[in-house]
């Protein structure tokens, strides 16, 4: 199923893991994914989140952190690789252009820590999520799956927590109608 997601969905599951991972959770939930959306949505799509003050910092000051074991980057690695990014190839395009120490500093200027860490699976609801953004982009008949599909699985996919962050700030239902009038005028 990954082999579909468009550039902007894959960095939102790779953000996803990242603020999983920031957050010292064994699993990657609904909401991480939420962060991960809201942090790779393209303009259109921020511009919209934006409008109803829903925004990646907003919501990721909402989670909590948890307690999880430290692991490795090679772990992280082979684990991206299977949805089909190269984390190693990024790492180094990064410290090709920037310099050797680029990616710990961006980290560390971001108030993150370069962490090393093995696999987070996915928890049974953020899977669903991700089956849910499937079915969405096949509704639109999108031959990709986009952030926006991403976004709809999951307030398609009624987790309370993950919906309840985002119904803070706007109607569910508006926002979803938002979001398809959004994908309807990109076709």
């Amino acid at each position: 199923m990954f082999e579909r997601f468009s550039r902007n969905a894959r960095i939102a599951v790779v953000l996803a893991q990242e603020e999983a991972r920031e957050l010292n959770c064994g699993q990657i939930r609904p909401e991480h994914l939420l962060v991960g959306v809201l942090q790779s949505a393209g303009r259109d799509l921020s511009g919209l989140l934006a409008d109803y003050d829903v925004t990646g910092e907003g919501i990721r000051r909402r989670l909590e952190p948890a307690d999880a074991p430290d692991d490795s980057f090679e772990s992280d690695a082979e684990a991206l690789q299977s949805i089909g990014i190269d984390l190693r190839a990024i790492r180094d395009r990064v410290a090709q252009n920037f310099g050797p120490d680029a990616w710990d500093n961006a980290l560390r200027m971001s108030g993150r820590r370069p962490r090393r860490r093995g696999h987070i699976p996915f928890t049974k609801s953020a899977k669903k999520v991700l089956e849910l953004s499937l079915r969405e982009a096949l509704a639109h008949k999108d031959k990709t799956i986009d952030a926006e599909h991403v976004l709809l699985g999951i307030l398609r996919g009624g987790d309370p927590f993950t919906v309840g962050l985002i119904a803070e700030h706007v109607d569910v239902e508006q926002l979803r109608a938002a979001i398809v009038s959004l994908l309807d005028d990109a076709a």
